[in-house]
């Protein structure tokens, strides 16, 4: 918790003030969801402005009228196209066409009006999206759902990778899980793990926005980056689709990919649709589903030459370990070690009342995967299956009072399922005992045996909000908002023991007990916990000619809602230290986090921002109530690790300042600058008990900083191709990569020092460029390609090759160069369109190293391997060491078709 000198009571006390009585006076969307379109009108002739004028978005019941200045704004817009018609007595109707809204952002539309005594002639206007946006106080890249189509891409992963300063989910150089995903306006991050915790589909999706600099205060609970989704609605038309390929993966790099050399329809297949319109139940009443079918056999295979109750070579001759007799049973047949399959389907039903909208959004998502284990790749059925089923309810409802206030009301429930095992009957006599298969060498793969841990984890998310925005004036539209969000976490792991370990029968053979341990020991453990937040905000966007502000402040409250022991240092009730088997309540947490932004417009074609803010976040619940019984060894090793359920919140001070300009017709570039400070990060610590047992506990310890560059240079499609080139220079810098690297250094005898400066993080990827090309005619056929390059990032040396000095994330890994392709041809074939479609990732089967041996700084290569003696099984030491998780995926190419109707 913040502590406050007494000189600043004062303040903090009327800041809580302040945020208390908006909420109860008036309690926008916690996260957007809507635009504005404003503009001037003026007669053509005289250039004077026109008092009065009738602004109506064409098919809505939307519409405007010009005040004293001649101007008029629209606000409360879902994203996407629309047609603008201005009528005034005395004057020719006047059309604008192609009026694009985007989230949080308004849209200029001026109209001239010509005089009927003059011209007796509708004019229509094609609406030109500027090439810079000058409310744009922050980095942000917004994708349209007719952008994604064009895109090499299948998901929302996919899409977010291809924006600046984002490399592999860390966006600006911080850590993985510091992103917040919002659909809808409604947050949908998996509090346990912190990852997107839904499936919403690209044909789903309306826009998305992907914010990687600063954000408003109407954003929480991230300290890097925000993903905001909107979906589609349904129209007063039905519209729906057909699509589906097969494909198959095909590479010539078969020392690593065994089977991916073979054309099949092995590889993914996929089935989608969608489906919108009007139920023909209300005249209001629309709807919009999307369903999709995947199935990938996966692309890493492993070979049966072991199943799984075979057992690691016997030696005949205890005095001779030269001489041994391997007895595998596999049948020697390749079996995939990386399938996936998965069933999703997003429904919306939307109902407008004149001034009320209410809707219902349902998101469903069933998977289930296999994780590729590199040691039972010649034992490839003893991996087990992991299961999730994720689900979403969402109910909203919208009031619009007047033209200028809109009130929400959002109520969600989100259920994450996630469970794994190898068999599903828990005592199935399939199982072997735990250490079956072990080999007695290195480099060796197990000959035997099978993954003998189970798991399974519940969370549900409960969240409210209220929320009310208003356009105060022509300049001010303040937004205000509060949110609850209860939360029902249930975590449960156990292992297979032998039960009857260190036994032998009357043969003397060791005798194996199928069991578990007790419940609440180290290897079965579970608990339930309920911890809940809040948080409110007040943000005001201050539109003027010169300059345009955002500014606001946010307040964050949370309860992990747990116990701890009194004394950490007798967490096992030792009754002859202090305080045995007292406990406490965990402390609450709070936060304020001011905001600020400004765009100042030089001209139509320029403009330059600058923005700043406080952002926070809780760590994720995995890290609070980890081992909550405190299980510590009773041994002077480090073997044990317990959570902290009063963690603080994460805390990062972001600066950015930034450079729009048009250079030519169609073509603009975007330069920002960033720095950002990053405290509190989690940490590990070492301590003690009373007893001399040591255990690691989670502590807000780590901190970095980043500092970067974006170059993003814009061709908009015309004359039949558009171009996006992404370049990205940032050092990220830290005293550790991982909340465990403590933990770690402190295992090895004698400990590893912890850095005493920062040093590279292990996604310190200096240069960064992404390049989109699309050409062609979209009525016709399209070509899209995607480049991606990284200059590679840290790895830590290892210390055998360096004199003996760990010199951590102080060598490179190589860098990576990746080339997607998507062609389309359009066809009329009885009044629809059928679209057919070629899909190629990794178009030249580039081997890019992920993964590295610390030896040498390369994938396939391990100095080490020098000092492994004689290998007692069947592969060779190079089939061992090439580890196809290190590697990028292999060539995969698709072929599909889609109707469109």
């Amino acid at each position: 918790m913040w502590k406050i000198a007494t000189g600043e009571k004062y303040t903090l006390f009327y800041i809580l003030c302040c945020l208390t009585v908006c909420f109860l006076c008036n309690s926008p969307l916690f996260g957007g969801i809507t635009g504005k379109i404003a503009g001037h009108v003026i007669d053509k002739e005289t250039e004077e402005s026109l008092v009065g004028v009738s602004v109506i978005v064409q098919g809505t019941n939307w519409g405007a009228v010009t005040d004293i200045e001649g101007d008029y704004y629209i606000n409360n817009l879902s994203p996407g196209k629309y047609t603008l018609v201005f009528s005034y007595i005395g004057y020719n109707k006047v059309t604008i066409e192609n009026v694009i809204v985007r989230i949080d952002l308004t849209t200029k539309a001026d109209a001239e009006l010509t005089s009927s005594a003059i011209s007796l002639n509708e004019v229509v206007v094609q609406a030109s999206q500027p090439l810079i946006t000058k409310d744009l106080t922050g980095s942000s890249a917004i994708v349209s759902s007719e952008e994604i189509k064009m895109m090499p891409v299948e998901n929302l992963s996919q899409v977010v990778n291809l924006q600046a300063g984002v490399v592999d989910g860390h966006f600006r150089g911080g850590r993985a899980n510091e992103v917040s995903y919002l659909v809808d306006g409604v947050a949908v991050t998996d509090v346990y793990s912190g990852g997107f915790s839904v499936e919403v589909e690209n044909s789903s999706i309306r826009e998305m926005e992907v914010i990687s600099g600063t954000f408003n205060a109407e954003y929480g609970q991230a300290m890097s980056g925000i993903v905001n989704i909107v979906t589609k609605d349904g129209g007063t038309h039905y519209e729906g689709s057909v699509s589906g390929y097969v494909g198959n993966y095909l590479t010539n790099k078969t020392d690593i990919f065994q089977n991916d050399n073979k054309l099949n329809l092995s590889g993914p297949r996929d089935l989608q649709f969608t489906l919108g319109g009007p139920t023909k139940i209300l005249s209001s009443l629309t709807f919009f589903v999307t369903g999709r079918y995947y199935k990938d056999d996966g692309y890493i295979y492993g070979k049966r030459i072991y199943n799984t109750y075979d057992d690691s070579p016997v030696f005949p001759n205890s005095s001779d370990e030269t001489y041994w007799i391997d007895t595998p049973t596999g049948d020697g047949a390749y079996v995939s070690m990386n399938p996936n399959e998965k069933k999703s389907f997003n429904g919306k039903l939307s109902y407008t009342l004149t001034d009320w909208k209410f809707s219902y959004s349902l998101f469903y998502d069933n998977s289930w995967n296999k994780a590729y284990n590199h040691i039972y790749k010649w034992t490839p059925d003893a991996i087990k299956n992991n299961y999730k089923i994720n689900t979403i309810n969402s109910f909203q409802v919208s009031f619009l009072p007047s033209k200028d206030i809109l009130i929400t009301l959002k109520l969600s429930s989100a259920t994450n399922k996630y469970w794994g095992y190898l068999y599903a009957d828990e005592y199935d006599l399939r199982y072997v005992e735990p250490t079956q298969g072990s080999p007695y060498s290195d480099y060796t793969f197990y000959q035997g045996g099978n993954e003998t841990d189970r798991y399974r984890r519940n969370t549900t998310s409960n969240i409210a909000q209220f929320a009310f925005e208003s356009q105060v004036t022509k300049e001010h539209k303040i937004k205000i908002g509060a949110e609850a969000r209860l939360h029902n976490i249930f975590y449960g792991y156990k292992t297979i023991k032998n039960l009857t370990e260190g036994q032998l029968d009357s043969s003397g053979a060791a005798i194996f007990t199928l069991g578990y341990s007790d419940p609440d020991t180290k290897y079965n453990q579970s608990y339930t916990r309920k911890p809940y937040e809040f948080s409110a905000y007040i943000q005001d966007k201050m539109e003027y000619d010169i300059m345009i502000i955002n500014a606001g402040i946010r307040l964050d409250y949370f309860n992990s809602n747990t116990y701890m022991p009194v004394d950490i240092r007798n967490p096992l009730n030792n009754p002859n230290f202090p305080h045995a088997g007292e406990r406490r309540d965990a402390a609450s947490e709070y936060q304020i986090s001011p905001r600020f932004g400004v765009s100042f417009p030089v001209s139509d074609k320029g403009a330059i921002h600058f923005s700043y803010g406080h952002f926070f976040q809780i760590p994720t619940f995995d890290n609070l109530y980890n081992n909550y019984n405190y299980i510590i060894d009773q041994t002077t090793s480090l073997s044990s690790i317990v959570g902290n359920p009063e963690l603080k919140a994460q805390k990062t001070v972001k600066y950015e300042l930034g450079l729009q300009q048009v250079l030519f017709p169609n073509v603009s570039i975007d330069v920002s600058v960033y720095y950002s400070d990053i405290r509190n990060l989690l940490g590990m610590e070492i301590l003690e008990t009373y007893e001399g047992f040591v255990f690691g506990r989670y502590i807000n310890r780590d901190y970095g900083n980043v500092k970067g560059l974006i170059i993003t240079l814009d061709k908009r499609f015309a004359d039949f191709f558009s171009a996006k080139v992404d370049y990205t220079y940032q050092v990220a810098r830290g005293n550790a990569s991982d909340p465990m690297q403590n933990y770690y250094n402190n295992q090895s005898d004698p400990p590893v020092e912890g850095n005493k400066k920062v040093v590279p993080l292990d996604w310190d990827q200096t240069h960064t460029l992404n390049i989109s090309l699309t050409i062609g005619d979209p009525t016709d056929w399209t070509a899209g390609l995607i480049l991606g390059y990284g200059s590679g990032s840290p790895y830590t040396v290892e210390s055998r090759y360096t004199q003996g000095l760990r010199l951590e994330n102080q060598g490179r890994k190589p860098s990576t160069l990746n080339v997607d392709l998507r062609a389309n041809k359009t066809f009329q074939v009885f009044g629809l369109n059928f679209n057919t479609f070629l899909l190629i990732y990794n178009l030249f089967d580039i081997k890019n190293e992920y993964g590295v041996y610390a030896s040498t700084g390369r994938s396939g290569i391990d100095l080490n391997t020098r000092y492994a003696g004689t290998i007692i099984g069947q592969n060779t030491i190079e089939e061992y060491v090439k580890i196809p998780t290190y590697y990028s995926a292999p060539r995969r190419i698709s072929l599909g078709f889609s109707v469109d109707f």
